[in-house]
């Protein structure tokens, strides 16, 4: 059985891939994020959720220093509470962590 976060789902340009780091911290999320993408072919938008508090500012910026895409982010929910989503367009090679992440 494969986990939720590998729901797919076709977009306008390109499959749209979700992974869910709700429960991840920052830095092992980063790490799920990238081996994603490094799955993913180009084009492609990756969709994370995420808790993190810091991740609306270091996502951003890793998303600049990697030549992707930071198509959105939103912000729901309220201190502790609070969410952000952030899409990502895959438009440059992403190589995988040097250990694949579970």
């Amino acid at each position: 059985m494969k986990p939720q976060s590998d729901a797919a789902r076709p977009g306008a340009a390109g499959t749209v891939h979700k992974l869910d780091n709700r429960g991840s911290p920052c830095s092992l999320g980063l790490l799920r994020v990238k081996q994603r993408l490094a799955d993913m072919p180009l084009g492609d938008v990756l969709e994370v959720v995420t808790r993190d508090r810091f991740a609306p500012y270091e996502v951003p910026a890793w998303v600049d220093r990697q030549g992707l895409q930071l198509v959105s982010l939103v912000r729901s929910g309220f201190w502790l509470f609070a969410t952000t989503t952030f899409t990502i367009r895959k438009t440059v090679l992403v190589l995988p962590p040097r250990q694949k992440v579970a």
